[in-house]
C-alpha cells in the first residue's frame, strides 16, 4: 500500500474517532443551547482556527474556490442542521447508526452521477461494514422511525452528497481554501437562522464552552481540514467507508463512559466493520461501465 494512501487511512480513522465522540457531547449541549447555537459557535470557532492557520493560501486561491466552497458549505449546513435537530429527538447511538448509512448512499450517488458501477470488492465492503454498524449500534429494543430519525436520515443524505461534492471540488480547488469558505458559509447561515429564534445571547456555562471549543477546534476545524487532504488520496466511496467507523467509535466511547456494556454483538459487529474496510481497500473502488 502506498505511503500516502496509508496516511489517508490514518487521518480518516482519526477523524471518525473524533466525530464518534461528538454525539454524546452534542446531545448534552442541546440541554442548554439551541441547536443553531451549537452549529453557529462550532463553525465560527472552526473558521477562525483554519483561516488563521491558512490565510496566505486562502488569499491566493479564494477566487477559484469560492463557488465550490459555497456549494459544499450549503450541503454541510443542511447536514449538520438536520443532524443536530435530530439529536434532540433521538438517541446518540441511533443518530450515529443512521448517519453512518451515508457510506451506502455515497456508493449509490457515485453510481448515479458518474454512471459507474461498484466493483465487487467495494460492494461487498459496503454491505459488510453496514451490517457491522447495524449490529454494533442496534439497541435490541423495538425500532421506531420517529421524527428525529427522519431528520437524521436527511442528514445522512446531505453528508453523502457532501463527500461526493468535496471529492469533485478538490480536483480543481485548494483544500484549505475550500475548508475555510464552507466553514464561513455554515457559520454565517447558522447565525442568520439563530437571530430570529433566540438572538445572540452568550450566557453560556463554562463547561459548555469547553464542549464548544472541542466541537469547533478538534471535531470541526482540524477534522475537516484533515478530511480534505485525505480525500486527495482516497476515493469518495473509500472515504465514506472509513468514516463509517464513526458509530463504532461512538459505541466504544459509550462503553468506556459507562453508558453501555461490552457484548458479543459488539465484538462481531466490530469484526464485520474491519472486514468491510479491508475489502473496500482491496482494489479500485469503481470500474467504469463497460470497462474490460
Amino acid at each position: 500500500m502506498p505511503k500516502h494512501f496509508s496516511q489517508a487511512n490514518i487521518l480518516l480513522l482519526l477523524i471518525a474517532l473524533i466525530w464518534g465522540s461528538t454525539f454524546i457531547i452534542v446531545k448534552q449541549s442541546l440541554g442548554i443551547l439551541h441547536p443553531m447555537q451549537v452549529i453557529a459557535y462550532r463553525f465560527t470557532l472552526a473558521f477562525i482556527l483554519v483561516f488563521l492557520a491558512k490565510y496566505r493560501t486562502v488569499l491566493r486561491h479564494w477566487r477559484t474556490s469560492l463557488f465550490p466552497g459555497i456549494g459544499i458549505g450549503l450541503l454541510l449546513f443542511l447536514g449538520f442542521t438536520t443532524q443536530t435537530f435530530g439529536l434532540k429527538f433521538t438517541s446518540p447511538s441511533t443518530s450515529a447508526l443512521i448517519t453512518g448509512s451515508n457510506a451506502v448512499l455515497v456508493a449509490l450517488f457515485e453510481a448515479l452521477f458518474k454512471r459507474k458501477k461498484l466493483s465487487r470488492s467495494s460492494f461487498f465492503g459496503v454491505l459488510t461494514a453496514t451490517a457491522g454498524l447495524i449490529l454494533i449500534t442496534w439497541s435490541g429494543a423495538s425500532f421506531t422511525f420517529g421524527y428525529g430519525d427522519l431528520l437524521t436520515l436527511a442528514c445522512a443524505i446531505f453528508f453523502a452528497l457532501h463527500i461526493n461534492a468535496t471529492g469533485q471540488a478538490l480536483t480543481r480547488s485548494d483544500p484549505s481554501t475550500i475548508t475555510v469558505i464552507q466553514f464561513a458559509f455554515v457559520a454565517l447561515a447558522a447565525w442568520c437562522s439563530l437571530i430570529p429564534v433566540s438572538g445572540l445571547k452568550v450566557n453560556i456555562p463554562p463547561t459548555t464552552w469547553y464542549a464548544l471549543l472541542y466541537l469547533g477546534i478538534m471535531a470541526t476545524g482540524l477534522a475537516f481540514l484533515a478530511q480534505s487532504y485525505a480525500q486527495r488520496d482516497a476515493s469518495p466511496i473509500h472515504t465514506a467507508i472509513m468514516l463509517a467507523t464513526e458509530p463504532a467509535f461512538a459505541t466504544v466511547l459509550s462503553i468506556s463512559l459507562g453508558f453501555e456494556l461490552m457484548t458479543m454483538r459488539l465484538i462481531i459487529g466490530g469484526l464485520l466493520v474491519i472486514t468491510g474496510i479491508i475489502f473496500s481497500s482491496s482494489g479500485e473502488s469503481f470500474a467504469s461501465s463497460g470497462e474490460k
